[in-house]
């Protein structure tokens, strides 16, 4: 059977989205198998049937002109439409198989991610998942990821967030080094000690957010150790360095055993959601979905390590 023109047309701007996200054509054309000049004609001849340029090509990139920006925001409702219907028919099917890239924050992924993608894995032996574990803010469209874990607040508009889990963060320090240093009373009385401070991608000033008569305070804090792992700050506490402001998950049964003391207890104001993020362009399919209720669950089971 010979497709129509006006199908032919809808599958081209399907493939353009593709190009749009990829930024290349030869990228959509390893994705699909197909070769370049293929993917080159097919939208040469939507534009044509369109009567618009819809890229503008380089041998660096291609980018969009205003007709293309217009076309492409209305074919992403054409490719979540697309993405429903298959969904709701691979859905009755028991088969999950596939490939899935995600990635995770160091804290999350050692202490209960990377344990619930094991148990996903063994219940799904036919999926593949791909796991990347840093604490820098990737490109998610850009990198091809299928899903991210985000311990912060969304900014990017072009990215959906579910809220999984809330994590709580605290003050603590060593006995050792609270029997040397002047009384912690007030968050003001950090100028007089050594803070170890949390230095990551995009971090501003060294200010730390507290609570106080539910208005929310940022004092400045110095010290002697910044560093980008928050597994480093846990150690420089350990070791009686100074003070830390921490995800209580990481600092959890160091807590109950004695080896730091939370400090400031009133006064902490610092919470973060735990989102798990995908394209808004994308939405995530049945694979996803089922591996976001594997992290959920870890979160849940851990909610004592969380706050």
């Amino acid at each position: 059977m010979t497709k129509n023109k006006n199908s032919a047309k809808a599958d081209d701007i399907l493939l353009f989205a593709s190009v749009v996200e990829a930024g290349s054509f030869s990228k959509v054309a390893d994705q699909m198998d197909l070769s370049n000049s293929v993917i080159s004609k097919r939208i040469a001849r939507l534009e044509e049937s369109l009567n618009v340029q819809l890229l503008y090509r380089s041998t660096r990139k291609l980018s969009m002109t205003d007709a293309g920006a217009a076309l492409y925001e209305k074919s992403l409702l054409a490719k979540i439409a697309v993405q429903e219907a298959e969904e709701a028919v691979t859905g009755y099917g028991d088969e999950v198989q596939g490939h899935i890239k995600v990635t995770f924050p160091m804290v999350s992924a050692r202490l209960a991610l990377c344990e619930a993608v094991s148990l996903f894995c063994k219940d799904y032996p036919d999926i593949r998942v791909e796991i990347n574990v840093e604490n820098r803010i990737v490109d998610i469209i850009e990198e091809g990821y299928d899903l991210a874990i985000r311990t912060a607040f969304l900014e990017d508009s072009s990215l959906i967030a579910r809220r999984l889990i809330d994590s709580q963060w605290l003050i603590c320090a060593s006995a050792e080094y609270l029997s040397q240093t002047p009384p912690l009373n007030d968050p003001q009385d950090l100028a007089d000690h050594n803070c170890l401070i949390y230095k990551y991608e995009g971090a501003g000033q060294d200010f730390w957010m507290f609570k106080s008569n539910n208005e929310d305070v940022h004092v400045q804090v110095r010290g002697s150790l910044n560093c980008s792992d928050l597994e480093g700050l846990r150690l420089g506490a350990l070791s009686g360095l100074g003070i830390a402001y921490l995800p209580r998950i990481l600092v959890h049964e160091d807590i109950l055993a004695g080896r730091l003391v939370t400090l400031l207890d009133h006064y902490v104001g610092k919470r973060l959601g735990i989102y798990a993020v995908y394209p808004r362009a994308r939405l995530p399919d049945k694979r996803v979905k089922i591996l976001i209720d594997y992290l959920r669950k870890a979160y849940e089971d851990r909610r004592d390590y969380m706050y």
